[in-house]
C-alpha cells in the first residue's frame, strides 16, 4: 500500500476545485487552509500536489456544500488549458476510440494515483477508472469528475448525442442519483465493481473532424517528456520497458524481465503487487498495446506482429488476439499479407 503523500497530482485539479467553489457561493480560502493547500501554487501551471491533500480538499468541499455530487461540479470547470497537452491531443483525436486510448496512455501526467484501463469487444469500446492502492483513497468525487470529464470529452468530440451505452460507478449510490443521470445519460450501475464507461464501438470509430495529426504530435511529444519524468522511478513503466525489448523471438521470461532490471523475482513480484498488479498482467498489457501499434502501422504482416510481441506463431497471436479485442488481428488495420 503506497502513502498518498507519495502521490502527486496537478494543481490544476485544485483550480478546478476552486471554481466550483466560488460558483457554489463557498469561501474556497478556508478550505485550502485546511487541506493544507498553499493557494500560491495554484498560479504555477506545473505544481503538484500531494494526493492525501487534494483528498483532504475534497472531502471539506463536500462538507462545505453538502454535495455528494460535488465532482460533477467540478468536471463543469475542467477546461481546454486544466491538463496542459493531454486535453489537445485528446481533442484532436482520429476518432472517440484514440481519444480514450489517449486519455488512458496519459492518465498519469494528471495524477500519479490513475491506473485506467482502455477495453474492447465486438460491440463495445470502455475506460476502466481505477488508482493505485493507496492510503488514504482518492475521493470518491475525484472519480466521479474523471468519469464525467470522459463523458464531455467525448460529446465535444462526437456530438452532443453521444452517450455512453452503460455507466458502472465503483461509488456507493448518492442520496439523489438525478444529477448522474442527467451527466451520462444512460443506464447506471452504483457499487460496481470497478468503475466504467462503456461505448458502442462502431460510434466510437466513426473518424472525427477534428482530428489533426501534426497537432496531436507536437502534444504526444510533451505528453511524453512529461510521463517519463513522472515514471523514471515507476516499476510498472520500467517492466514494460524491459519487456518490450525482450518480446521479440519469445525470451520475455519474469526471470529475464527481473535481471534486467537488477532485482530478484521476489523483489519483482512484492514491488508489481504494490502497485496493484502482476508480472502476467503487464505483459498481457503490453503485448496488446504492442500489437495494435504495430498493426495500426501497416508495416508488418500478421506473422511479424505475432514475432515482434513474443508469440511463436501467427495462430498463438490471433487467438490471443481475439480474446483481447473480440476480432482477428486482420480486422484492425490495413496491413501486408500474411507471410
Amino acid at each position: 500500500m503506497t502513502a498518498a503523500d507519495d502521490i502527486t497530482s496537478l494543481a490544476s485539479w485544485a483550480r478546478a476545485i476552486r471554481a466550483a467553489l466560488v460558483q457554489a457561493g463557498i469561501a474556497w480560502e478556508p478550505l485550502f487552509c485546511e487541506a493544507g493547500i498553499d493557494p500560491a501554487c495554484l498560479a504555477n501551471p506545473d505544481a503538484r500536489i500531494p494526493l492525501s491533500q487534494t483528498t483532504r480538499l475534497w472531502g471539506a468541499a463536500v462538507a462545505a456544500t453538502g454535495d455528494d455530487a460535488f465532482g460533477l461540479r467540478v468536471a463543469r470547470h475542467v477546461n481546454q488549458a486544466t491538463f496542459h497537452a493531454l486535453t489537445v491531443t485528446t481533442l484532436v483525436s482520429d476518432s472517440l476510440r484514440d481519444a480514450m486510448q489517449r486519455m488512458v496512455r496519459y492518465g498519469r501526467v494528471v495524477t500519479d494515483a490513475a491506473q485506467m484501463q482502455f477495453g474492447e469487444d465486438a460491440r463495445h469500446c470502455w475506460v476502466e477508472l481505477g488508482h493505485v492502492p493507496v492510503d488514504p483513497p482518492p475521493a470518491w468525487q475525484a472519480v466521479d469528475a474523471f468519469a464525467a470529464i470522459l463523458v464531455r470529452t467525448a460529446r465535444a468530440l462526437a456530438g452532443g448525442d453521444c452517450h455512453p451505452v452503460q455507466a458502472s460507478l465503483a461509488r456507493p449510490a448518492p442520496p439523489s442519483p438525478d444529477r448522474f443521470e442527467q451527466t451520462f445519460a444512460c443506464p447506471l450501475q452504483f457499487g460496481a465493481a470497478q468503475t466504467r464507461i462503456v461505448y458502442d464501438r462502431g460510434q466510437a470509430l466513426r473518424p472525427l473532424e477534428t482530428a489533426n495529426p501534426a497537432l496531436r504530435a507536437v502534444n504526444e511529444a510533451l505528453l511524453d517528456d512529461m510521463l517519463r519524468h513522472r515514471l523514471r522511478d515507476d516499476i510498472v513503466s520500467s517492466v514494460r520497458d524491459a519487456i518490450s525489448r525482450l518480446l521479440p523471438g519469445g525470451a520475455c521470461s519474469q526471470q529475464a524481465v527481473a535481471q534486467a532490471l537488477h532485482l530478484s523475482q521476489r523483489s519483482l513480484q512484492r514491488k508489481l503487487a504494490d502497485r496493484g498488479t502482476s508480472f502476467r498482467a503487464v505483459v498481457e498489457t503490453t503485448r496488446r498495446e504492442l500489437a495494435d501499434r504495430h498493426l495500426a502501422s501497416a508495416q508488418c504482416s500478421v506473422t511479424e506482429v505475432a514475432y515482434l510481441v513474443g508469440f511463436s506463431d501467427a495462430s498463438s497471436f490471433t487467438r490471443a488476439y481475439k480474446r483481447w479485442t473480440g476480432h482477428a488481428p486482420s480486422q484492425s488495420a490495413t496491413r501486408k499479407p500474411a507471410s
